[in-house]
């Protein structure tokens, strides 16, 4: 029975980096909340599956194609327990940061635009 229970988790737990992608490369660049790119502290640069938050160190980051209650895609910490998250809307071509997930909390999303290079 233990060997059963073990073969299961290891499969599910081998199969969930699979639902992952890379960064698609058009989302490399700086991106600031409401376009202010001139504030370093709410803007974030993303390159390649890495992702820096104002002026802090990039971290590894992962894009799920499919994932947002709209079915947008979005890029989420590739460390486990962050539920926060940036949503690309491509219509817009813009950045949806949920702090706090999904729907959670309190907290209103905030709207990051892309900034000319």
């Amino acid at each position: 029975m233990r060997i059963i229970a073990l073969t299961t988790i290891f499969a599910a737990l081998s199969i969930a980096p699979v639902l992952a992608d890379d960064v698609p490369a058009n989302l490399n660049g700086h991106w600031a909340i409401d376009g202010a790119c001139d504030n370093a502290d709410n803007s974030v640069h993303i390159e390649g599956n890495m992702l820096a938050l104002g002026t802090g160190e990039p971290l590894a980051v992962v894009f799920y194609p499919d994932d947002s209650p709209s079915g947008n895609g979005a890029i989420h910490w590739e460390e486990e327990g962050s539920v926060d998250n940036f949503e690309y809307v491509p219509d817009s071509d813009e950045l949806i940061y949920n702090a706090e997930g999904y729907g959670m909390g309190d907290a209103k999303p905030s709207l990051y635009k892309r900034c000319k290079s």
